[in-house]
């Protein structure tokens, strides 16, 4: 079933303008504790870091976001989600089993697409990059709502399929299945590498 995922190839990949994103890679989806543990979450951590060395031995940029929560008892979040994650919390902090070089840039975000509110595309725009490498939790969620963002503001992007978790494995297929048919080619972390 992931050979289709794989195959749909509109577009070439290249690095030379890329970014890597570390989507809400936190204590909250990764503690085995929380009451969001993401039990796959912990399994993609070796892939992502490879990503992050990767991308930083070659001198090119990372992100890496963390959501919280809004004071906002009429957000649709809060409401969807109830329990928040708020700012500084242990929740909120990213997990201690990614290291991330000096040069990554921060970014808090509150909503699933990294670019809502943020200061993402800005960024992305004053670095020149056109390609985006996604990776994090959740894919059906953030991974999957910043993939579409991304291409509707003229970023192409590229999602890995083994840096990429969420709650099972129907939602993870079916958020890569819907990605690869009309927003982003959808591969191994390992072909990154090749480049």
């Amino acid at each position: 079933e992931l050979s289709l995922v794989k195959h749909h190839r509109p577009f070439e990949i290249s690095l030379e303008h890329a970014l890597l994103i570390v989507l809400d890679m936190q204590n909250v989806f990764l503690d085995e504790i929380s009451h969001a543990f993401v039990p796959s979450a912990p399994e993609i951590v070796p892939n992502i870091q490879n990503l992050i060395n990767f991308f930083h031995k070659k001198d090119l940029p990372i992100i890496a976001t963390q959501h919280s929560n809004s004071l906002d008892s009429t957000d649709p979040m809060n409401i969807w989600w109830k329990n928040s994650i708020l700012n500084d919390s242990y929740p909120f902090l990213l997990t201690n089993l990614l290291k991330f070089p000096k040069s990554t840039i921060f970014l808090q975000k509150h909503q699933y697409s990294a670019f809502y509110r943020t200061s993402l595309e800005s960024i992305l725009k004053k670095k020149r990059i056109d390609f985006l490498v996604i990776t994090g939790v959740m894919t059906h969620l953030c991974c999957e709502t910043t993939a579409r963002d991304a291409f509707m503001r003229g970023f192409r992007t590229f999602i890995a399929i083994d840096g990429t978790a969420t709650y099972t494995e129907k939602f993870h297929l079916g958020s890569l299945r819907a990605l690869s048919h009309g927003f982003s080619i959808c591969g191994s972390y390992q072909e990154l590498m090749k480049k």
